[in-house]
């Protein structure tokens, strides 16, 4: 068993960005805030999939070439080569909980 506190690991750019709790082989997890006006990148991945559960904030969120506009509570699951990003143009923080799973190359699924 393996615990450990969000808290407990920087995010990727101080103040806010991912926060991964558990890297494993076959999948990795953890949190993420973005701050108005941040965003992640479309981008894609060859080997995972991934589940994103979005707990505060409304952004903009894209995958498969449509935007959604996310309402708490919202869930996404992106498939291997599914190209997604995520943009906060609201005024206010958004956080989001994700788990990438492993589908291929590296183990996994």
């Amino acid at each position: 068993m393996k615990k450990i506190n969000e808290n407990e690991v920087p995010a990727k750019f101080g103040v806010w960005g991912s926060r991964y709790l558990f890297n494993e082989p076959d999948f990795s997890a953890g949190s993420a805030v973005i701050i108005p006006g941040g965003e992640i990148a479309e981008h894609m991945h060859d080997d995972e999939k991934e589940f994103f559960y979005f707990i505060k904030g409304t952004p903009l969120f894209k995958a498969c070439g449509k935007e959604y506009r996310i309402s708490e509570g919202d869930a996404f699951l992106v498939e291997t080569g599914e190209a997604h990003a995520l943009i906060n143009d609201t005024m206010h923080d958004i956080k989001i909980n994700f788990v990438k799973m492993k589908t291929g190359k590296h183990g996994g699924l």
